[in-house]
């Protein structure tokens, strides 16, 4: 017998030559045992502690044999627990049970310990073995877990989602509570088994959710899947599954482990929203119909207004100057003056009523989108002009390189309409400087512009520039009809841009437009 042989596990290994092959393969054993062993004696002095026995507590063998085993004692355990140890090793020769003791660090750890008693031929106890394996590392993982599974169970609850586990094989459904609240109602028996739920789907539901499920658990994919369930009061529920198929190795059963939610309120929202759309759509559409009826209605009623208007000013200004041409010598000066002041009004409300029709005609016409060579477009406008007044000292300066994307009807009608007002309110310089560009702003963006050394105007009027109408000049200081800059603002407007001014009476004025399509 080891107890009889030897005191300690150097003692052993001296005298293991010595030892029959039995006896050397029990020491074998003893000393490699992942366990860890103490050998006593019937008293309870220490005898002999395995390897194990000193990697768990930190105690040499030489530091316990001779020793009680109670060095270990931590102290957690009462002395009851010590008495009825003793008691149950009395009676049935063994005891088990968790124990905390402590290591010579003086850590405290949990072990699972074994203790069996020995005895004589005689019958008498004359050693006890004791085998204790440390638990720390797996009440830990342990303790993890539980804090794992709270953490998931507060999560799960919180976002009211439910659990389930489904055998595909064998058509068996586990859900939990929640799970079972959300296919049915409180109270009410949730579904067993596959067959059980789609039961509770609507019948055109099934097919859709039987192969949602089916097949990638068949092939062993992750999925999701929408569905639509029955509640047994007739109401519904739209709920949403996650799941992922797993196949455990040791049984070779394949289960599906899924979560499950409520998305009935996001459905009705959503169903809300579409049927809204449905009936905005139908309500634009209408309007649109209507809008684009009065815009007919509108411009044919202008060009009619038009064509009437203008047929008897045209008139006006035909015999007026009829009268002057065929009776002038007849007439004294004051007759001559009124007929020619007829004719200049009749020809200022003419070019009135184009201009009107052509503001009209910028807010109805379809608008093209191209790119713009707008540099090319300036230069072109910039010699119409110099070429209607060859006489005039005038520089235009124009940035070359500049596009954009737009209608270029209507930029060309903006680029005259603003290089025509520079030209025309710089007539008054000696030598007119117009210039057409890209400002760049330190603060980021751009814009184009039209500057010139003009007359300029007073910036506490300018919030009168863009509206129709609306002159800062007298008629005759300068001519005009003041629909030219409302034309301007309803083009960059049309494109999505802005327009603004900056001048000064005297110093000239600057025109500031935007296009968000900059080439």
């Amino acid at each position: 017998m080891l107890s009889q042989s030897c005191t300690s596990l150097s003692d052993a290994r001296t005298l293991q030559d010595g030892l029959s092959p039995q006896q050397q393969i029990a020491l074998l054993v003893f000393d490699n045992l992942s366990e860890g062993v103490v050998f006593t004696d019937a008293g309870g002095s220490i005898l002999a502690v395995n390897a194990g026995f000193t990697r768990i507590t930190g105690y040499d063998a030489g530091e316990v044999v001779g020793r009680n085993p109670r060095i270990l004692q931590s102290g957690v355990q009462e002395r009851g627990f010590y008495e009825e140890m003793w008691r149950a090793l009395g009676a049935t020769g063994r005891w088990r049970g968790e124990i905390v003791n402590r290591r010579k660090s003086g850590e405290l750890y949990p072990e699972l310990l074994s203790i069996s008693a020995v005895r004589g031929a005689d019958g008498a106890i004359t050693n006890y073995i004791g085998v204790f394996t440390d638990l720390s590392e797996r009440l830990a993982q342990e303790r993890a877990m539980r804090e794992m599974r709270e953490r998931l169970d507060l999560a799960l609850d919180a976002g009211g989602v439910g659990t389930w586990i489904w055998e595909p094989g064998s058509g068996r459904l586990e859900c939990d509570a929640r799970a079972g609240e959300l296919v049915a109602e409180p109270g009410s028996e949730p579904p067993r088994s596959f067959d059980a739920l789609l039961a509770r789907l609507p019948p055109y539901e099934r097919p859709r959710v039987m192969d949602a499920f089916l097949r990638p658990a068949r092939l062993q994919q992750a999925f999701r899947a929408e569905f639509e369930v029955i509640l047994p009061d007739g109401g519904e529920r739209h709920l949403v599954a996650r799941a992922r198929p797993h196949c455990d190795e040791t049984d070779g059963v394949c289960r599906v482990f899924g979560v499950v939610w409520d998305v009935t309120e996001r459905y009705l929202r959503e169903r809300e929203i579409r049927e809204l759309n449905a009936t905005l759509e139908g309500r634009v559409q209408e309007r649109t119909a209507e809008l684009e009826a009065a815009l007919a209605e509108l411009e044919s009623f202008s060009y009619s207004v038009a064509h009437d208007l203008r047929a008897p000013l045209r008139s006006l200004d035909g015999f007026s100057r009829i009268l002057i041409d065929d009776y002038g010598e007849r007439l004294d000066e004051t007759g001559r003056g009124h007929l020619l002041r007829i004719s200049a009004a009749s020809r200022r409300l003419d070019r009135l009523i184009e201009n009107l029709l052509k503001l009209s005609r910028i807010s109805q016409s379809r608008m093209e989108r191209i790119p713009v060579n707008l540099s090319g477009m300036a230069r072109e406008v910039a010699l119409a002009l110099q070429a209607a007044q060859p006489g005039r000292a005038a520089e235009f300066v124009i940035e070359r390189g500049l596009r954009a994307v737009g209608d270029p009807v209507l930029l060309r009608a903006l680029l005259e309409n603003l290089l025509g007002n520079a030209w025309k309110y710089s007539s008054r310089k000696a030598q007119a400087h117009i210039e057409f560009g890209l400002q760049r702003f330190p603060e980021g963006g751009a814009a184009f512009f039209v500057r010139d050394n003009g007359d300029g105007f007073d910036m506490a009027e300018a919030g009168k520039l863009f509206a129709p109408f609306q002159r800062l000049h007298a008629a005759d200081e300068f001519a005009g009809t003041g629909v030219g800059l409302a034309s301007v603002a309803r083009t960059v407007a049309r494109h999505g841009g802005r327009v603004w001014a900056e001048a000064a009476k005297g110093v000239g004025a600057t025109f500031f437009f935007t296009l968000p399509d900059r080439a």
